[in-house]
Formats: C-alpha cells, sequence, structure tokens
C-alpha cells in the first residue's frame, strides 16, 4: 500500500519538474507576466500560469495510471459521468485563470464563471447536505433546498481564499500541499479511495511545482492556479467528510482549509471594521461599507508577519506550520469521539485568537473598546429628543433602585402603586435637566464645566422631588431621606457615567498601539498632557505615546492621563534596552538648554530623533486676506482675532 502512495505521488511530481519549465517558456511567449507594483513584494517580472503545469501534471498522471491499471485503478470513476463533469467544471476554472493571467477581467466576471464552474459540480454530486446541528450536543441539520447556494458559496469561496493568500513565493502551493494531503488522508480513512487518489495526485504535483515556486520563485501559480487548486480542494473536501466518525467531521474541510478561510474572513472583518475607525472619513452607506471589504489591500496576514520583520521565508515557513495546525486538527476531530473532538476545537479556537491578537491589527481594537464609537458621530445620540429618552430610562431605574435599597423589603409596595409615584419623579426631573441646560451639551466635547452642570442639574433634580413628595399625603409619601441621597448618587452615576461614556471609549481605544514609532513626552505637566492628547489624535503619522520624562524626584513612578512617568532624562539607556523608543517630544518652554544638549546626544547615541510640539498665537496680519474678520473693541478701536495652533516640528 505504502508503494502505490508513493506511485500516486512519485508520477504527478515527476512530471510537474518536466512540465513547469516548458510552461514558464510558454508564459513569457504569450505574454503571462507578473509585474511588481505597490501591492506585490516581488521585484522583478515573473511568469505566471503555474496552474497549466499543475492541471495537466494531475491530468496525464490520471491517464498514465489509468492505462497501467484499467481494472484495478481507483481512478477508473474519472471516466464516469460525475468524474467528466468535475473535469469539465475545473476546466472551465483553469481557462478563466488563464483568460486572467493574460488579460485581468473585472471581478463580476470571474465570479459568474466561478458560479457556473461549481453549479456544475454540485450537479455531479459534489453537495453539502447538511451541516453540524448548532441547537443540538449531536446530530446533523438537513439543509434541504439551501444545499444549493451553501455549496455554491463554499466552492467559490474557498477558491478565492487561496487566490487571497497567492503573495508569497511558494505560500499557497505549500499550504494547498497540507491541505491536500489532509483531505486525502481523511478521505482514504472514511473509505474514499476514489476520492483520495486523485488529491494525493494533486499533492504530487504541487510538489514539482513548488521547487520552481518557493523563495525566490521562478513562475506564479497565477489565477489559473490558485482558483484551480481552491476550487479542487473545495469540491473533493466536501465528499471526503461525508462519512466521518463523529459529528464534528462535517468541519473538517473548515479545518483542512482553515488558514486561506482565516485570511480570508478576517480581511473582510478587519477591512469592514477599518471604516468604522475614529480617524477615517465617512465612508458612506452601509452598502459602501460592505464594498470595502472586497477591496484589495496589503494587510494581510503575511503581510504583517513581514512587517514585524520576520523574513520572506520564515514568513511562508510560520505559515506552513500554521497550516499543519488546522490539519492535524481537522484529522484528529475526524478519528476521536465527540468529546475528544471538542477539546480539539476549543484549543484550535484559542491558538486561533491567539495568533491573531499577536498581528495586532488597529481595526480589530474596535471590537473590544471602540464599537460603539461611530454612534457618537451620529446625528441621532446628538438630538436633545434622544439623551431626554435615555435619560427617562436612568431616572426610573435610579429612583425605583434607590427605593429599593433604602427600605430593603420593608414597606415594599408594588409597582402599580409605585407607578404614579414614578410617573411623577420622573417629570420632576426631567424637567430639571432641561432648565438646568443639560441638552445644550454634546457627548463629544465635555470638561470640567459641563461636570458641574451635570451635579447641579441632579441636585436641583432630586431636592425639587424631595420637596413635592414631601407635599403630598400618603400613601404617596416617599420622601424618605435614605431614599433622597441615595436617589442623587445613583442619578448622578447614571447622567454622568453616560455623558462621560465617549470619553472613556475614545480614550481606551486610542491607546492600542497605532504604530511602532514609540514616542516619549518630555515634562510630565499641562504642557506635557496638551502633547499627549495631540499624539493620540494624530491618526497621520501613526505615533504611539509610551509616557513620560520627567526630572523631577517625586514624579518618577507616578502615572499622568494613564501613562507612566519613567523619571528623569539621564534614565533613557536603560530604557532603550526595555521599550523601543523612536522619538522624543519637548513641549515648548519645558526644558533646559543643558538638558536638551544630553537629549541630543542621546539620540545620536541610540538613533531617535527629538521633536518640540508648540502651541502658537498669532496675529494674523490684515494683508494677507482681502477682506479680514474685524472687530470692535469697547474704545471703538479695530483689531484682528488671534489664532491658537497646534504643530508639532
Amino acid at each position: 500500500m505504502i508503494s502505490r502512495f508513493v506511485i500516486m505521488v512519485g508520477i504527478p511530481l515527476l512530471i510537474s519538474l518536466v512540465l513547469t519549465p516548458w510552461i514558464m517558456r510558454l508564459a513569457a511567449l504569450v505574454g503571462a507576466i507578473d509585474h511588481p507594483n505597490a501591492r506585490k513584494i516581488h521585484s522583478r517580472p515573473i511568469p505566471r500560469l503555474g496552474g497549466v503545469s499543475i492541471y495537466f501534471s494531475v491530468f496525464l498522471s490520471t491517464l498514465l495510471l489509468v492505462w497501467i491499471d484499467p481494472v484495478h485503478s481507483s481512478l477508473s470513476w474519472m471516466s464516469s459521468h460525475q468524474g467528466l463533469m468535475l473535469i469539465g467544471s475545473l476546466l472551465l476554472v483553469l481557462l478563466l485563470g488563464i483568460w486572467d493571467d493574460l488579460q485581468a477581467l473585472n471581478p463580476g466576471q470571474k465570479f459568474l464563471v466561478q458560479v457556473i464552474a461549481a453549479t456544475i459540480a454540485y450537479m455531479a454530486g459534489f453537495r453539502i447536505s447538511s451541516i453540524t446541528n448548532p441547537l443540538a450536543g449531536e446530530g446533523l441539520l438537513n439543509l434541504g433546498i439551501l444545499d444549493y447556494p451553501v455549496t455554491v458559496l463554499w466552492i467559490v469561496g474557498v477558491s478565492n481564499a487561496f487566490n487571497l493568500i497567492d503573495g508569497l513565493d511558494g505560500l499557497a502551493s505549500g499550504v494547498a500541499i497540507i491541505a491536500s494531503l489532509t483531505v486525502a488522508s481523511v478521505a482514504f480513512l472514511n473509505g474514499e479511495t476514489a476520492i483520495a487518489f486523485p488529491v494525493f495526485l494533486l499533492a504530487g504535483a504541487l510538489l514539482g511545482f513548488l521547487w520552481y515556486n518557493f523563495n525566490p520563485a521562478r513562475i506564479f501559480l497565477g489565477d489559473s492556479g490558485s482558483l484551480f487548486i481552491g476550487f479542487i480542494l473545495a469540491t473533493v473536501s466536501i465528499q471526503a467528510s461525508t462519512k466521518g466518525s463523529t459529528t464534528f467531521a462535517i468541519l473538517m474541510p473548515v479545518l483542512a482549509l482553515g488558514f486561506p478561510i482565516m485570511d480570508t474572513l478576517l480581511s473582510m472583518v478587519r477591512r469592514f471594521l477599518g471604516s468604522l475607525l475614529p480617524e477615517n472619513p465617512k465612508s458612506g452607506s452601509l452598502l459602501h461599507k460592505m464594498h470595502l471589504m472586497f477591496l484589495p489591500d496589503r494587510k494581510h496576514i503575511h503581510h504583517q508577519l513581514i512587517a514585524r520583520g520576520l523574513s520572506h521565508r520564515k514568513t511562508v515557513l510560520v505559515l506552513y506550520s500554521v497550516s499543519c495546525m488546522f490539519g492535524l486538527g481537522a484529522f484528529a476531530i475526524t478519528t476521536l469521539n465527540n468529546l475528544q473532538a471538542s477539546i480539539i476545537l476549543v484549543a484550535v479556537a484559542f491558538a486561533t485568537v491567539a495568533g491573531i491578537r499577536q498581528l495586532r491589527y488597529r481595526e480589530m481594537a474596535i471590537l473590544r473598546n471602540g464599537l460603539l464609537l461611530p454612534l457618537y458621530d451620529g446625528p441621532v445620540m446628538n438630538r436633545a429628543l434622544v439623551q431626554a429618552f435615555l435619560d427617562l430610562a436612568f431616572i426610573s431605574s435610579a429612583f425605583l433602585l434607590a427605593y429599593h435599597l433604602a427600605f430593603r423589603g420593608d414597606n415594599v409596595q408594588s409597582l402599580r402603586e409605585l407607578a404614579p409615584i414614578l410617573i411623577l419623579a420622573c417629570g420632576i426631573q426631567i424637567a430639571a435637566f432641561f432648565f438646568s441646560g443639560l441638552y445644550r451639551g454634546t457627548f463629544r466635547y465635555l470638561g470640567v464645566g459641563d461636570l458641574l452642570k451635570i451635579v447641579q442639574a441632579v441636585t436641583v433634580a432630586v431636592a425639587v422631588t424631595g420637596v413635592v413628595l414631601s407635599l403630598l399625603p400618603p400613601p404617596w409619601y416617599l420622601a424618605d431621606l435614605a431614599v433622597l441621597v441615595t436617589n442623587f448618587y445613583l442619578l448622578l452615576t447614571f447622567i454622568a457615567g453616560s455623558r462621560c461614556s465617549f470619553h472613556i471609549l475614545n480614550f481606551i481605544f486610542r491607546r492600542e498601539p497605532k504604530g511602532d514609532v514609540g514616542v516619549l513626552i518630555y515634562g510630565a505637566n499641562a504642557q506635557g498632557v496638551l502633547a499627549l492628547q495631540h499624539l493620540l489624535h494624530d491618526n497621520y503619522e501613526r505615533l504611539t505615546p509610551l509616557g513620560f520624562l520627567d526630572d523631577a524626584p517625586q514624579l518618577e513612578g507616578k502615572h499622568i492621563n494613564g501613562y507612566p512617568v519613567f523619571g528623569g532624562h539621564w534614565r533613557i539607556p536603560s530604557l532603550t534596552r526595555k521599550i523601543k523608543i523612536s522619538q522624543i517630544v519637548i513641549p515648548s518652554g519645558t526644558i533646559r538648554p543643558e538638558v536638551l544638549t544630553r537629549l541630543q546626544h542621546y539620540g545620536e547615541q541610540f538613533g531617535f530623533i527629538i521633536r518640540t510640539s508648540r502651541v502658537l498665537m498669532e496675529e494674523i496680519a490684515p494683508s494677507r486676506f482681502i477682506a479680514p474678520r474685524q472687530q470692535t473693541t469697547a474704545a471703538g478701536l479695530e483689531h484682528n482675532e488671534p489664532s491658537i495652533t497646534l504643530t508639532a516640528q
């Protein structure tokens, strides 16, 4: 049996090794050349059409093996109706990829042809008819008429997933080899030898092609290769998982093809979340945001690893390891029982989440603390009516909770009996809020003056409520001091918390690292805090504040606005061994000349630059404008308004 596997892999491997150089010459002859551009990593033109080499390696190997042993060959089914339909769909995808390699097609044309090819595969019997039942501990859920759209979505999605990861030399082909061996092994264990052997042929053809495709690549897969590989693996993986021994075996294709699927879904999610980032301009309607999910960029997983300092080859090898992890998980859940398979799935899920966190996508940070930020920019949250509606909910909750806490169950009246008192208290307090000017502000801009106004409004609201209720006869008497004091603190917490929520979320979100440019601020004072706010909102240069330097000994070890004070400038040599310092920002008027000289010396020694942040108030010359705006003072003299600007030099 082992010799049979060697033959199944070895024959297409040898054919691919011989055929690929000829395909390279053919690609150069017909102009199928991948030229470098801003989105691509390679720096020289490289031929593509790698899919042609892989297709013919598999096809010729199939003919050769059937010719050698036509009776006992497990590949004889390829000449059946089902096999011919599968070959026809694969040929259609190959022709689509060749056309796109020669002359770029628009996404709509490519998607239409892929749907047609997937439909042919569906009609041939390669379909997802059931999935794991999410509402039960075991068993499968039959899809019924939904099996067609689910099957087409799976095949087209996986095909394009392989196309998306084909961004580094040898990445897509190596991942496809791992996925092929996984799918073939699972199919063989499930008794699907008719499916397993063609996939072994694919793995052999890919191994031969990888000799020319690994870094530095001499030929690329191109769309003819990536779409073809993704299509055949998506199709045969459906059939390979239908006879698994556990409920979770139906998830085998998802794990076997886990890396390209994860990269595709992650790209779509982060692109959508990127449109919600505070620093991005308004990206239009929800439909436009959905469109942004499919636009190309240079932030795929392999791009992020290279940006973090890994070499081209190390990045590919790391992602090979990730694919092996998914492959082992797919193999394990097929052979283990349901409990063991559940443990494997949980372990893979934790490893996946941990890996994604290490990529440090800023867009993903919005899931933790910034998802609600775009709501504050909308016109709805800034309308007084909406704020009043939210405050009514806070008022009623604070009043009922205060009554319950104050009496602790003694003399507790029913909600029906409390309803008139609650309605009266809500009316009094919302009116107090309105006349106190609480709805003339906005969530986005909140200062000490606004907080004092909130305290004043809550105090007046609770005091007036207490006075009115004290004048009412029993049983409406509720002016108990404990109730009023508790109501005051609860209501103040709710109202102030809702107004501060934007600033809390915004501060936490902007503390997420924006880039690798770490910045220290010299001066833990008012000017330093102003420079910190400027850095936090400086989304163009992707600067990440690290903390403060200050020569005052009593400030060392303290925190200013959530950032540490590391000590005086003499701590810089030791800090450079702990954190990466790229810049030091000095607010104007906060440094002595001799200290500046030492900082410049440190900058030359440790390779960081020194900048200054200034607040300028300049008089605007009237000659610079045709019609400057003027004001008249109490003395009748005209003057121009000064301007305040914040700059960093």
